[in-house]
């Protein structure tokens, strides 16, 4: 069997829906990296520059008790104040203070001198690494007066950055959580949004899953979005296209099988003619042979004269009103009598309703349907068989069944009897596979059910029972009126 490229389990598909909805989405995760980064930046600034003046003040602090007395440096640092001036509960705090020849006074050996000079009175706020260890560093240039010694005493007091990375983390959180909540509500607003837009093209969707194989009208999608109307109209003309090509197909069909009507006619009427006359044994055997095959061709053809007839696109020539089903199916039956009967097969017709069947329809493709079902199982059914035409109702519907003990049909097979010029044996009946098919366009025609069950049992050559064929198929009822069985 060819399979089907687009039912390939390795084709890779995608969402419409999920890739706007993953683009729309990386384009909001970049804002929001981009507006935590410019977030960030700006708090650590304000943080930086929150905690740099109150380093400044402790420097200004520091340089108070700063004094020059006989060239001599003299800080009046009381232990208490030294104390708090390095204690912090979150930061390290130390300090250095330099002769203006750059000579240690007093502090933290460490802490290195600005790369640059300052000049008098003015400070500056630097990073650097104390101790293997970031650290913010303000100096100062503490201008000498009053005394032989010039230049500047440089006054630095370094903090390490904990509290200012906390209150920088702080700050973050205070601004992305709120961007988190929106970028989320944002999210799902664009997901129900994108949802809602494609909308319409589920409903297409439903359209063309709701369509017959066979129904290749134009579709019809007012309120579809405007990008999607240019696929549509190609979709609509290459469906017209198609039913173009499909409708000569089905008229060509249709008039070469009309066309056939009356040679084969004329053949059949020569050929009975022909075994009236006293010819030899060979040529009667030739006669009778060709006789055989002239009704099978007709019945061909008028059974692709009925096909062409009754396909979709046609069945809108039948007019349908209410139909007496039981009526029409009593009649049918009678039609077929002589038929079983030179296959000594016993054709009945059984009713459980006290009243007719009524049922919207064509009675010309009911009988049409009725006529394949019982040609169809006095074909399959050997010498001496049964088949019985049953009528019933089971709720709303009408449940018309054709029961034969025939050859059967096997679970396997039994979808596969609705296709054109399927047999299930070549060799059994003369048929040529077009009966069912009939019947069930007759059936999609009326929106009724075809199934197919086990029929009649009858006992095989070898001892075994085998069963025939059911063929059912349920209509719903209009309405119902007294019938008087006969």
């Amino acid at each position: 069997m060819q399979k089907n490229p687009l039912n390939n389990q390795t084709a890779r598909h995608y969402s419409l829906s999920g890739q706007l909805l993953l683009w729309l989405m990386i384009c909001l995760f970049i804002i929001l990296s981009i507006s935590a980064v410019v977030s960030y930046s700006r708090a650590y600034r304000s943080a930086n520059v929150a905690y740099d003046r109150a380093l400044l003040r402790e420097v200004l602090a520091l340089a108070e008790q700063v004094d020059v007395v006989n060239n001599q440096v003299m800080i009046d640092l009381p232990e208490i104040a030294r104390n708090l001036l390095e204690y912090d509960k979150d930061d390290f705090i130390n300090y250095r203070i330099s002769a203006p020849d750059g000579k240690l006074v007093v502090g933290e050996p460490a802490i290195k001198p600005p790369r640059k000079a300052l000049a008098s009175g003015s400070h500056i706020y630097y990073d650097d690494m104390l101790d293997n260890e970031k650290v913010r560093v303000v100096a100062y240039a503490l201008p000498i007066i009053n005394s032989e010694l010039k230049g500047n005493l440089l006054i630095q007091v370094t903090e390490t950055r904990t509290k200012r990375e906390k209150m920088a983390l702080e700050i973050i959180e205070e601004m992305l959580i709120p961007q988190i909540l929106i970028m989320l509500v944002t999210a799902m607003v664009i997901f129900l949004s994108i949802k809602r837009s494609l909308f319409p093209l589920n409903q297409l969707r439903d359209s063309f899953a709701r369509r017959s194989h066979e129904d290749l009208s134009p579709v019809v999608a007012d309120d579809a979005p405007q990008e999607i109307m240019p696929l549509l109209n190609e979709m609509n003309d290459l469906m017209l296209r198609v039913k173009v090509g499909v409708d000569f197909q089905k008229a060509f069909v249709a008039d070469a099988s009309h066309q056939l009507r009356t040679p084969i006619a004329a053949l059949q009427n020569q050929v009975e003619l022909a075994l009236r006359e006293p010819v030899s044994a060979q040529v009667q055997h030739a006669l009778e042979n060709i006789a055989v095959s002239s009704r099978h061709l007709s019945r061909l053809v008028q059974q692709l004269l009925t096909l062409a007839r009754i396909e979709p696109g046609t069945e809108s020539q039948f007019e349908f009103k209410e139909v007496n089903l039981t009526q029409l199916v009593q009649g049918v039956t009678a039609e077929w009598v002589p038929r079983a009967l030179s296959k000594n097969i016993d054709l009945g017709f059984e009713s459980s309703e006290s009243q007719d069947l009524i049922i919207s329809g064509n009675a010309f493709m009911l009988r049409e349907m009725l006529s394949n079902l019982i040609d169809n199982a006095i074909c399959y059914t050997p010498m001496g068989g049964e088949v019985t035409v049953a009528l019933s109702r089971q709720g709303d519907n009408a449940v018309l069944q054709v029961i034969d003990n025939g050859i059967g049909i096997v679970p396997a097979k039994r979808t596969l009897v609705f296709n054109r010029f399927y047999r299930v044996e070549a060799n059994a009946g003369d048929g040529c596979g077009l009966g069912l098919a009939i019947v069930r366009e007759i059936v999609l025609a009326h929106h009724a059910t075809i199934s197919i069950q086990d029929g009649l049992p009858h006992r095989h050559a070898g001892g075994t029972n085998v069963y025939g064929t059911n063929i059912t198929v349920q209509f719903k009822t209009v309405d119902s009126k007294p019938y008087d069985k006969q």
